[in-house]
């Protein structure tokens, strides 16, 4: 139906706009930059923005994926009905019009039934093999879907995992500094009292003598 062709539409462009945003967001990832800047602290906020859009997108594209298909089962189940009811009517117009010749009668209405009920299966028919074909597109674009959800989870996951390393080790390098600048000023610290105490015994020698 035109709704649900519509709705595989919309499908389509959302693939089309994930499969950009997952592309993009590998970019961010292969951009990030570690050092201690602020260029390269936009990087890691880029690369985690860039990740998340892409999960929305996924997540969006798999949602009417799904709603594509729903259509395209619901579509698929009238046509099948219609096609049966297209089916019986012809066989009745070509019972009614064996009757009627039977009967020697005049068979110009039957025939004409008959040929309505020809073009009429036809059409069922088609329209069936179009609702089939449109399930198989949906179901593939489902598939497609859920797939391309788990490529960006994945991608998301690994920017997240090269971020965090990023920070662990700014964070170590701080304490590292920290821990050699206490032990720097411990050093100093203890320096300045030995110097202290070698005065205080020249001070003593001092009076002595």
């Amino acid at each position: 139906s035109s709704t649900q062709a519509a709705a595989q539409d919309v499908a389509d462009a959302k693939e089309i706009a994930t499969d950009n945003l997952i592309s993009a967001a590998q970019s961010a990832k292969d951009a990030i930059d570690t050092t201690n800047s602020e260029e390269g602290y936009n990087t890691l906020s880029q690369a985690e923005a860039a990740g998340d859009a892409a999960i929305e997108s996924a997540n969006s594209y798999l949602e009417s994926a799904n709603s594509s298909l729903e259509l395209a089962e619901s579509n698929l189940e009238i046509a099948t009905t219609l096609n049966s009811s297209a089916s019986q009517a012809l066989v009745d117009a070509q019972e009614a019009l064996d009757s009627a010749t039977a009967a020697n009668e005049d068979t110009a209405d039957e025939e004409a039934a008959l040929q309505s009920a020809h073009e009429a299966a036809t059409a069922a028919e088609s329209s069936l093999q179009s609702a089939q074909t449109a399930l198989e597109t949906a179901q593939a674009e489902v598939a497609d879907a859920t797939s391309t959800l788990q490529s960006a989870n994945n991608l998301r996951d690994a920017i997240e995992s090269q971020t965090d390393e990023a920070v662990a080790q700014d964070n170590q390098d701080a304490l590292e500094s920290a821990t050699a600048a206490a032990q720097a000023q411990a050093a100093s610290n203890a320096a300045s009292s030995t110097q202290a105490a070698a005065q205080d015994v020249a001070d003593a020698k001092e009076i002595a003598t």
